[in-house]
């Protein structure tokens, strides 16, 4: 009875082995380019409009409270993204802020800010792209993988966006090959 079940040991064997292999060279052979992995040319803006004073009856307080909080956040960008794009939102909260308390000459301050960041922050994302899009033409997956996380914190707050759609599609493979890089 041993004998009867040795052939379907072997060809299980055998299955399995195609298997691993197609799998290793799925994951091992280049970036292909495919329509599902195509590099997408269709960037989300970061910002939108400025958000309302949140403050009820006393606008100034809070406007000083939220501006502070922004330049906290500033500080934190160089570490984490995500800090720069709330120190930005935090920086137009306290000019609206101002402006309703009719402090004009903190909301421009305020405002001038966040204009300062949203440059840098706009320049770091067009250069983290372009440096993501040439990494990945060159397979070089340690690279890629270090912009593709910086641009995923960038735009973690965007919803439903066909190049953060992009950017999550791909995150995995460009982990197994950058694990696998030499």
């Amino acid at each position: 009875m041993t004998n009867l079940y040795q052939p379907k040991r072997v060809l299980l064997a055998l299955a399995t082995v195609v298997v691993v292999a197609a799998a290793v060279l799925g994951l091992t052979r280049s970036y292909d380019g495919s329509s599902h992995h195509k590099p997408v040319h269709e960037y989300p803006a970061l910002f939108t409009a400025p958000p309302p004073c949140f403050h009820g009856a006393r606008p100034a307080p809070r406007a000083a409270s939220v501006e502070r909080q922004a330049h906290f956040h500033a500080e934190r960008y160089p570490y984490d993204p995500r800090d720069g794009i709330e120190a930005v939102i935090r920086f137009q909260e306290a000019q609206s802020c101002y402006e309703d308390a009719k402090l004009l000459e903190h909301a421009r301050r305020a405002a001038e800010l966040a204009a300062d960041l949203i440059e840098r922050i706009n320049t770091d994302y067009a250069s983290s792209r372009l440096v993501l899009e040439n990494a990945l033409a060159s397979e070089q997956w340690v690279v890629a993988l270090s912009e593709l996380r910086l641009l995923l914190r960038l735009t973690e707050h965007v919803r439903d966006h066909v190049y953060v759609d992009y950017l999550s599609s791909i995150v995995g493979k460009v982990t197994i090959r950058a694990n696998a890089a030499p």
